[in-house]
């Protein structure tokens, strides 16, 4: 198995034509129109303990920009939904990113989470992706530990693919977030033995 890292970066279908902003937001965003996915409900999935912080830091980083918290996405043919953690739509270009922050396991079970071996993240992707979302996911480490460093990716993806660089020239001078090896189901076991989420979260879990 290829070893994968966070931050993962799938660019949206619709986009890649559009990198580095050539053809301009109106038009991107003219060519976005009806062509994304909407979600249609407010998720009652849990939400993770990292969750509340970063968006602050997002709605701060990301000001004029629609940023949701936890909504839903309905599955055609399924009874099930998608939650998102977060949705970010870009309100000159209308390119809009699902963003992910994903746990190495459940805190109250230790069941392994977002596991590389494991296709459930991937089907996920791909649903987004058809629907012309891109995607952004961070470990939860990242987050916590480089909340700002995480914001500076976002605005990254978006310079490139809207050429919109005016929040990512006020982050540039911080450095990339360091790179977090993506975890297998073995390596999920080992680190909720460990007690692993402990060594980042024990301030922001009572």
């Amino acid at each position: 198995m290829s070893t994968a890292y966070y931050p993962l970066i799938l660019y949206p279908p619709l986009a890649r034509q559009f990198t580095g902003g050539n053809q301009g937001q109106k038009h991107l965003k003219a060519s976005f129109q009806g062509c994304v996915a909407l979600p249609d409900d407010k998720s009652t999935a849990k939400q993770g303990v990292s969750e509340k912080q970063f968006f602050r830091h997002l709605l701060a980083a990301f000001p004029g920009n629609l940023i949701c918290q936890a909504v839903e996405f309905e599955i055609p043919g399924y009874s099930l939904r998608y939650s998102a953690d977060f949705i970010f739509y870009h309100h000159s270009s209308g390119l809009a990113l699902d963003i992910e922050i994903d746990e190495p396991y459940a805190g109250n079970t230790g069941k392994p989470h977002h596991c590389i071996d494991v296709d459930d993240d991937k089907i996920r992707n791909r649903f987004f992706l058809e629907r012309n979302w891109g995607v952004v996911r961070f470990a939860e480490i990242q987050v916590v530990r480089h909340p700002w460093n995480c914001c500076k990716v976002i605005a990254q993806t978006i310079a490139k693919l809207t050429g919109d660089n005016s929040v990512f020239m006020l982050l540039q001078r911080l450095a990339d977030v360091p790179l977090q090896k993506c975890w297998t189901r073995r390596e999920s076991r080992l680190m909720a033995k460990n007690n692993y989420r402990q060594s980042y979260l024990p301030k922001m879990v009572k």
